[in-house]
């Protein structure tokens, strides 16, 4: 991808902020059909972010990013089952389980690069998912609903993926003005260059995968308790190829780039779901492959190319 000069970080910021301060009128304004739909885009947007802390700033293209996400919404739904505790207090540990699980499975597929890398991970979601599905803990392909365990909250569950938006915003802002953030985009720039210069790849990859899948992990569980259910669907590779499409689009390793990819990408699905119901995936699918290969390094990269748009940005 690309490093960002001060500039480049500061508009970043303030997309971030913007975007914070955009979504809370939802909740302020305590329209539940808009709650419902901003709620939605968070929950991608929060995805995609949560993705950009391996894929964008490492460069390894996870394709099992949703196992995690899958995870932490079965580890919410069975502990509240399990105890009928508040599941928003389950939340801490769905992102250590999925920790846990990250560290374990990391050591050996870490040790694989590029195309060998993403070929491993593709089987980790439906790996996950077949395993739920045939133990008797987790009520096979019914799911867990929780709906009988607590008292349901509209709003508990809009601020809980909102908080967690801000808590993906500053993990992001952190690694782009910390060294950690330095040494991964070193490996993705040039894996065994950085290696030769003493940083620690394995390491490092390591601690940015188990970062990212942690964070997936809360995200899922958020979303267990929304839908007050989980279930088999939350292994949907389908999801997980929107998540890594919108963040090409947006282009990874950025503060702008998972903000700008997740509303490209939703807001544009949803105006051709309306506009063309029956042609709205051919059209949809030819456009995300042209900006994909028009803009290889997405289109945040494009932005700051741009010699007007820089010169305000290292101006500003």
């Amino acid at each position: 991808m690309f490093s960002q000069n001060k500039g480049t970080i500061k508009i970043g910021v303030l997309a971030q902020v913007a975007t914070l301060a955009i979504t809370l009128l939802p909740a302020l304004t305590g329209v539940t059909a808009s709650m419902a739909y901003t709620w939605t885009f968070l929950q991608m947007l929060t995805l995609v972010m949560s993705l950009n802390l391996i894929t964008g700033f490492t460069g390894y293209i996870n394709f099992g990013h949703i196992a995690f996400y899958g995870i932490g919404a079965y580890t919410v739904a069975y502990l509240t089952t399990l105890t009928h505790y508040n599941p928003f207090l389950f939340l801490l540990p769905a992102g250590l389980v999925t920790a846990v699980i990250a560290l374990l499975i990391g050591r050996p597929i870490l040790s694989v690069r590029g195309p060998y890398f993403a070929i491993a991970t593709l089987g980790l979601g439906e790996a996950a998912r077949t395993i739920i599905i045939n133990v008797p803990y987790f009520n096979y392909s019914e799911g867990l609903p929780i709906a009988a365990f607590f008292a349901y909250d509209v709003y508990s569950s809009y601020f809980a993926m909102w908080i967690m938006f801000l808590i993906m915003f500053l993990i992001t802002l952190f690694l782009k003005k910390s060294r950690f953030g330095y040494m991964l985009e070193a490996i993705r720039d040039d894996e065994d260059l950085a290696e030769s210069m003493g940083i620690d790849t394995r390491k490092s990859k390591l601690v940015a995968y188990i970062l990212s899948a942690a964070s997936a992990g809360v995200i899922g569980g958020i979303t267990a308790i929304t839908h007050v259910y989980a279930h088999p669907g939350f292994f949907s590779i389908a999801l997980n190829v929107s998540v890594l499409v919108s963040l090409l689009i947006g282009g990874g390793g950025t503060l702008l780039g998972p903000l700008a990819g997740s509303a490209i990408y939703f807001f544009l699905a949803d105006t051709l779901l309306i506009s063309f119901p029956y042609l709205h995936l051919v059209i949809f699918g030819v456009l995300i492959m042209g900006i994909t290969l028009g803009l290889p390094r997405g289109l945040v990269n494009l932005l700051y190319r741009h010699p007007k748009i820089r010169y305000i940005l290292t101006d500003a």
